[in-house]
């Protein structure tokens, strides 16, 4: 599988930095991949390529306080409709329905705060399930689990299947591309806040998180030889909170 845009699940999936030319340099440097720019004098956006195939975008930020950290963005066949019925079921938009070429965007976050994009449009993000490429999304919730897993299905229509229920930990899936996670220990490496966070696959978790402390970034933590694969968490050396993960893959 090399693509799955479906209406409500994740599509496109970009980093905001204060320092853009630094943050392209990080990332192209770690994963290998190229950029290509298509903002102009007033606002820098890149587009971030794994072997020619879009992995997502890379911008600017819109203002002072916009934070430093990857958006996830989910996709949508009516974004006015989309935006109403975020709000109607406890989300907040954060702006206008806002043209973009080839469709429309809009940043939103669902009842546990946890930001995320919705986008209608085509241009969607290529390089998935390859090294290089994202793997994995997931939703970290520290706080109204049941009430933004209902947000998500009401809005979106995901239909969440219980994978893990412990007193250790929640954890749901989605069409076998997103995970939902709580538990009552949250890692103090997602600093109290539910987040979305992307996941993308390499061929050597250790060497990936060595390199990666070498441009800069913080290692959060390293766990190899899980039910899984091998994962790391890492933090950009502007901030931004991402993972890389070499997963366990069925055998043909």
């Amino acid at each position: 599988m090399t693509t799955l845009h479906k209406k409500g699940l994740p599509a496109w999936v970009e980093v905001a930095a204060d320092d853009t030319k630094a943050a392209v340099e990080f990332y192209t440097s770690l994963f290998g991949w190229t950029s290509q720019s298509i903002g102009d004098e007033n606002f820098e956006y890149h587009i971030l390529l794994n072997n020619g195939k879009t992995v997502g975008g890379l911008s600017g930020k819109m203002n002072p306080y916009q934070p430093t950290q990857w958006l996830t963005y989910l996709e949508t066949d009516d974004i006015e409709k989309t935006i109403s019925e975020v709000t109607e079921n406890g989300g907040q938009i954060y702006m206008p329905a806002t043209d973009m070429p080839g469709g429309k965007f809009t940043v939103a976050s669902d009842p546990a705060g946890s930001p995320f994009g919705i986008v209608e449009g085509t241009g969607m993000n290529e390089a998935l399930n390859e090294v290089g490429g994202i793997c994995w999304y997931e939703l970290e919730l520290n706080k109204a689990f049941n009430t933004t897993v209902d947000f998500y299905s009401a809005v979106f229509g995901w239909q969440a299947h219980t994978e893990i229920d412990t007193p250790e930990m929640t954890y749901l899936t989605v069409r076998q591309m997103l995970g939902i996670y709580t538990g009552p220990d949250f890692p103090a490496y997602f600093k109290d806040q539910s987040q979305w966070s992307v996941t993308f696959a390499v061929e050597d978790v250790e060497a990936i998180a060595k390199t990666a402390e070498g441009l800069g970034a913080t290692v959060e933590a390293v766990r190899t030889g899980t039910p899984y694969g091998d994962f790391a968490m890492l933090r950009d050396p502007q901030g931004a909170f991402f993972v890389a993960m070499k997963p366990n893959l069925p055998s043909k």
